[in-house]
């Protein structure tokens, strides 16, 4: 009997190993899973800390009534409102919401009103806040920093890129 008790006993302990074995595995795909969603998370947290940086420089700008100087205020004010990244490395590998709509404007040679800019971006870039309010004001930006043009057709507001063969004449 002895000898039925140690072999059931190595029956339940192998059972018992496979058992922790495949818990093991679900632990690890579960942690991973769960690393992945902070990561994303994360990037979007930064996401919003920078848009939230770059509409409170835009809403000074507003609130100073534009004067002369106070885009470059306005921009050193986000800077300094802008929380520094947990994980800097990750902050330097996206580029900021200007860029991308910059580069957006320039790839179109006809001016894009802010919801067809921000459709694009939303396609290109699923992960960055692409609420038409932000890109328009990102946009506006764009336009006090003479990087965009705008212009008014009817009731809609079309945007263009201010490329350097582009540029006004008005020296």
């Amino acid at each position: 009997m002895s000898g039925s008790a140690a072999t059931e006993f190595t029956s339940v302990q192998s059972q018992y190993e496979v058992q922790v074995a495949g818990d093991l595995e679900r632990n690890e795909a579960e942690q991973k899973r769960i690393r992945a969603e902070i990561d994303t998370l994360q990037g979007q947290l930064e996401t919003l800390e920078r848009d939230h940086a770059l509409l409170l420089g835009v809403q000074r700008v507003f609130a100073e009534g534009a004067r002369p100087g106070a885009v470059r205020g306005a921009k050193a004010s986000a800077k300094k409102s802008a929380k520094p990244s947990a994980k800097s490395g990750t902050a330097g590998k996206q580029p900021s919401l200007a860029q991308l709509l910059g580069t957006l404007l320039a790839a179109h040679g006809e001016p894009r009103s802010a919801a067809e800019i921000s459709a694009e971006l939303a396609a290109d870039h699923p992960r960055r806040n692409s609420n038409v309010n932000v890109v328009r004001n990102a946009l506006e930006l764009l336009v006090a920093k003479s990087e965009a043009h705008r212009s008014k057709q009817n009731n809609s507001v079309f945007y263009t890129h201010a490329g350097r063969d582009a540029a006004p004449a008005s020296d």
